[in-house]
């Protein structure tokens, strides 16, 4: 019995040890996006000494971050305004749920989840580029500085000192997670305005009572939303490019598309925590409308 079962164990032998493989490349890569992550908070718990401020390295990823999310976010959200405009009005059985369709459905799961998607490839495009670049000193770095021209021409070293990966990557989150929010809230006045200009020219339903209807169905915990899972959303989509580009990609247009890739499974997986407990969990969370027991 053991002959016959010998070379079935060798014809499965290469393929455990391929997943084996897999199995350990996974853990390794978790691993080290974790500890990529708590060396960014170690990085602004305690600054080592000398260290620039982070507010104006902030400043200049918030710049270009604003620039390119803005415009995009926006575009996004407005065809998603006018879809769920359009599906309130046909999937409805009244036109006065055109608000709560739109308002209520873009605060609560699709403007935090588009807008966590384009940042996501927005970020692995920039970020993993930036650090992907050697030398890193030029990161961060005194925008008032100018090498003379024994420096340019490299006759002689650069007298700067590279900067911390572990702070480059903390500015990005930090600048990410402060975004993340406004981008969100963007996105959803965005969609909004754009949902109620296709009921008013198209479904004929009154201003006040696509707003009023929004109100009255929007929940504390939907306005806590766009907070929280902008902010997570925009944490995750910094961190894995930051990875990537600290890696030194030899294939950079490969490294970017994993980032990207990455951050999206993430944030699907922060989309569906967040949405387990808050809205299919028992009290105090729970469902927003409950049907009435049956006597």
């Amino acid at each position: 019995m053991a002959t016959d079962l010998a070379p079935k164990t060798l014809t499965y032998g290469p393929l455990l040890a391929r997943v084996g493989q897999y199995v350990l490349a996974g853990i390794s890569y978790v691993g080290g996006v974790a500890i990529l992550a708590g060396s960014a908070v170690r990085a602004v718990i305690s600054p080592p000494k000398g260290a620039p401020p982070l507010g104006r390295a902030m400043l200049r990823q918030g710049e270009w971050l604003f620039g390119a999310g803005l415009p995009l976010v926006g575009l996004v959200h407005v065809g998603m305004g006018s879809f769920l405009a359009m599906q309130a009005y046909y999937g409805a059985t009244f036109v006065e749920a055109a608000g709560p369709v739109v308002g209520v459905g873009l605060f609560r799961n699709v403007a935090p989840l588009l807008t966590g998607m384009t940042l996501a490839g927005l970020m692995a495009a920039r970020i993993t580029s930036d650090l992907s670049r050697r030398p890193l000193v030029e990161l961060d770095g005194d925008v008032d500085w100018v090498a003379d021209r024994a420096i340019a021409l490299g006759e002689a070293p650069d007298p700067r000192t590279p900067p911390d990966p572990a702070r480059l990557t903390a500015v990005r989150l930090l600048a990410a997670m402060v975004a993340g929010p406004i981008l969100t809230l963007w996105g959803a006045v965005i969609g909004i305005l754009v949902g109620w200009l296709i009921t008013i020219k198209y479904l004929g339903v009154p201003t006040p009572i696509f707003f009023a209807k929004l109100l009255e169905m929007l929940c504390a915990r939907d306005i806590v939303g766009v907070a929280f899972k902008g902010a997570g959303f925009g944490l995750v989509a910094a961190l894995f490019p930051c990875f990537e580009g600290l890696r030194g990609p030899l294939n950079l247009p490969r490294a970017a598309v994993h980032a990207a890739c990455q951050s999206a499974m993430a944030i699907l997986l922060i989309n569906s925590s967040w949405y387990l407990l808050m809205y299919m969990s028992g009290l105090p969370f729970g469902p927003t409308v409950v049907t009435p027991p049956v006597p």
